[in-house]
């Protein structure tokens, strides 16, 4: 009798247009698994990331729609749900506190109830990774950070944030879900959105290499993060996913760098020594509720996941740099060459 195959998994991701979401696509889809993605309706980002997508079956979904991430579900019956999208402009949610509330938070309780309601109808567990973000430790922090520290979000952003994250927590252990949290510090990559600062020193470097002057604005040059590389999270995300028993966990590199060091990395990327000419410092763009320094304790992950970073900080920086350099003297915005 010839072997009978089991079906492909279905993995359904929210918010694929993303660097993360096209990066954890592309990981599952070279892992055997059928991928959905969800994006926002009239989303610009999806023609940008469209070269990177393919394999990917593309369904616009609106993130605050309860009843139709309940159809999502019924009809493609995934195995796990990933949660990346969000409202992630952080100085922005002063402005729309409500919108980031029923994008981060709201609908993360209407996704639960979702999946619980697939299971008692179809008696199917579906796993569920929310990604999360070390904004929920708020700014009055020291050290490094793991599971255990307390939250103290300041930003309507974290505060959803952190709402969401004791969400999951909750249903884990009331509903038996197999539900997961990854708190995720600062990751970039060659696909990140110009918006964030990274994409901006990245850019501007690669600007003064091919031989345009321009500046970036930056508010405090010595803030410390722990920057990772996107492509090594999401295989922490797919390990959680996988992982026999749900849990949280902080995803990171346990290595700091500040806003200094990453154009120092940039700039000595395309052999030049001249970032201070290219920087304009505007301390208003500081904000007080903004933590000083975020430093990773990745250690559950690497014991209960085996799972560690695997991209330096320079690796991270001049990768970037690389392919905006690409970008500028090609014309050609996206292609999959890109990818490395």
């Amino acid at each position: 009798m010839d072997d009978v195959q089991a079906p492909p998994r279905t993995a359904l991701i929210t918010g694929v247009s993303g660097q993360d979401g096209m990066y954890l696509a592309r990981h599952l889809l070279a892992q055997g698994w059928q991928v959905v993605g969800t994006v926002r309706p009239g989303i610009s980002s999806l023609a940008r990331m469209a070269p990177y997508l393919a394999g990917v079956e593309i369904v616009e979904h609106d993130l605050t729609d309860a009843l139709g991430f309940g159809d999502l579900v019924s009809r493609h019956a995934p195995q796990a749900v990933y949660n990346l999208a969000a409202f992630s402009a952080v100085g922005r949610s002063w402005d729309q506190p409500e919108l980031a509330a029923r994008t981060n938070h709201l609908a993360v309780v209407e996704m639960l109830q979702s999946l619980l309601r697939h299971r008692d109808k179809n008696a199917q567990d579906v796993r569920f990774f929310q990604a999360s973000t070390a904004e929920v430790f708020g700014s009055e922090v020291e050290g490094p950070l793991d599971e255990e520290s307390s939250h103290r979000p300041r930003t309507p952003y974290a505060i959803a944030k952190s709402a969401a994250h004791h969400l999951v927590i909750s249903y884990r252990e009331r509903y038996g879900l197999h539900a997961s949290n990854g708190i995720l510090f600062n990751h970039e990559s060659p696909f990140r959105g110009q918006q964030f600062v990274a994409g901006k020193i990245a850019r501007v470097a690669a600007s003064a290499a091919c031989g345009r002057h321009t500046t970036v604005a930056l508010g405090d040059l010595d803030v410390e993060r722990d920057w990772g590389s996107a492509a090594d999270y999401v295989d922490a995300m797919a390990r959680a996913v996988g992982h026999e028993v749900p849990d949280d966990y902080i995803i990171g590199t346990g290595q700091t760098h500040t806003l200094r060091d990453m154009l120092t990395a940039a700039f000595a990327a395309v052999g030049r020594d001249d970032m201070e000419d290219h920087v304009e410092l505007m301390p208003h763009l500081w904000s007080a509720t903004q933590a000083q320094a975020l430093l990773a304790d990745p250690a559950k992950a690497a014991r209960q996941l085996g799972w560690s970073a695997s991209t330096s900080f320079d690796e991270l920086v001049s990768g970037m740099v690389e392919v905006d350099v690409r970008r500028i003297t090609t014309g050609v915005a996206e292609s999959e060459a890109y990818l490395g």
